[in-house]
């Protein structure tokens, strides 16, 4: 989970400053400062800050990083409180330094390296307080998201979204399947259009060139539950590692504050429960993965072994060990944002397939269900997004509320959203689908 793997030569540490920045503005609005001294407080990714962080902080104002996070350099990545990391994301400090504000959420699978190209320089990723990092998203240094204290604003990049080099300021949105180019600044309160390659301030500024409009109070109103919800999960998720008192007192935490034990990892790793959530009033009786038994039906299982995330209620009509054979590197399926998503059987997933159902709903999805690597798949709430039998999604597609009918194929990098497709439908690559309706396809 932290700094070089075993056999990896370990590169020159890059301490957390502002060599070669001095002129350059940063989110605390004042220039010269090194990320620690813009508040708020962070701090090094890097045990004993794992999975909690920092070290033996109260629940409530702890930040979350899953085990399965991939976090290289350590050192040079902090991150603030109430915020939370979720399940096979990628936070590269090699060559630069990455800092997160409080409050914020970096999804599944999401990508955010410093210094993409390892220049002789000191790249920057800043992502301010109240930012959500999309699933399967890419934040390429030097890049500025968002804004701290009295800056910040909620603000959004979308799933397998792209900056790179690029400055989205504080309230303003980036969707699905866009892309930011270097030096390019998207104002506050624009957002840029699914699937669109913005190059030019131009493109980021004026909404007659069709690549940017402005966003909408129900987009503001959805950021903000999401938000909401994350630092909810990063304190449940503290409270499933470190609140029972059955494994002892942590060494070195303050006596006087209570929930802070011996973590159990178990609890947070491969197919596990699902923490108490403000979905609780909903949340039916099984709140762990569930397998199909030869004689006994679907039977809960804990394994904190399983090569995936798999987290509270999703219910495989396979065994355990088929589901497993058949599933790609750093897949998450995770039903504790809503639930129960159903899956008749896997036939084959690629790497860094994400399937979860954010601030509620449920998904179904028949037998013989293939996704390319990177595919993300989503219901939302208030729907009940169905997928057939024999449906394949190609890599890097995004699926937002969905359903569609047996047999039916999507190519790679689609982008559907809030659509109803019939049985044996085709959608080529790159197509964009709002509503039901053909919007255009995703730029290069």
């Amino acid at each position: 989970m932290d700094g070089t793997r075993p056999g990896q030569r370990r590169s020159a540490r890059f301490p957390l400053g502002v060599e070669g920045l001095e002129e350059r503005r940063l989110l605390s609005g004042r220039p010269g400062y090194s990320l620690l001294e813009i508040h708020p407080a962070a701090h090094p990714a890097i045990r004993p800050n794992l999975p909690v962080m920092p070290f033996a902080t109260p629940t409530k104002k702890a930040s979350f990083i899953d085990p399965s996070v991939l976090i290289d350099h350590g050192q040079s990545v902090v991150v603030s409180y109430q915020t939370y990391i979720a399940p096979y994301a990628i936070l590269d400090g090699t060559g630069g330094a990455i800092k997160i504000g409080t409050g914020s959420v970096v999804q599944d699978t999401a990508k955010i390296v410093a210094n993409p190209r390892h220049r002789d320089r000191l790249p920057q990723v800043l992502i301010g307080n109240d930012v959500e990092i999309g699933y399967g998203a890419t934040i390429q240094g030097p890049s500025t998201i968002g804004g701290y204290e009295g800056a910040a604003k909620p603000t959004a990049i979308g799933a397998r979204a792209v900056i790179d080099g690029a400055t989205i300021e504080p309230g303003a949105i980036v969707s699905p399947l866009a892309r930011v180019g270097p030096g390019v600044t998207v104002p506050t309160g624009y957002q840029v259009l699914p699937g669109m390659n913005v190059t030019t301030e131009a493109q980021a500024t004026n909404p007659n060139l069709g690549k940017v409009a402005l966003v909408t109070s129900s987009q503001t109103t959805t950021l903000a539950q999401t938000l909401a919800f994350a630092q909810t999960q990063a304190a449940d998720y503290t409270s499933l590692y470190q609140g029972n008192s059955a494994t002892g007192v942590s060494p070195g935490a303050n006596p006087a504050v209570s929930g802070v034990n011996n973590g159990n990892l178990s609890t947070v790793e491969g197919a596990s429960p699902e923490p108490p959530s403000s979905f609780a009033s909903t949340t039916p009786a099984k709140t762990i993965p569930s397998f199909l038994s030869p004689l006994r039906g679907l039977v809960g299982g804990q394994l904190a072994n399983f090569p995936a995330r798999i987290i509270g209620l999703a219910e495989f009509h396979q065994r355990a060990w088929q589901v497993a054979l058949h599933l790609g590197r750093a897949n998450s399926i995770r039903a504790d944002q809503g639930q129960p998503i159903q899956i008749g059987s896997i036939a084959h997933t690629g790497n860094d397939v994400v399937i979860t159902s954010p601030l509620g709903g449920t998904l179904t999805i028949g037998r013989k269900f293939r996704a390319g690597s990177h595919a993300v798949i989503l219901s939302g709430p208030n729907v009940k997004a169905q997928i057939g039998d024999d449906v394949t999604i190609g890599s890097g597609a995004v699926l937002d509320r969905t359903s569609l009918g047996s047999g039916s194929t999507v190519g790679p990098d689609a982008y559907l959203v809030s659509s109803t497709f019939p049985a044996h439908t085709v959608i080529p690559a790159r197509a964009i689908y709002i509503n039901n309706k053909f919007q255009g396809f995703v730029q290069s």
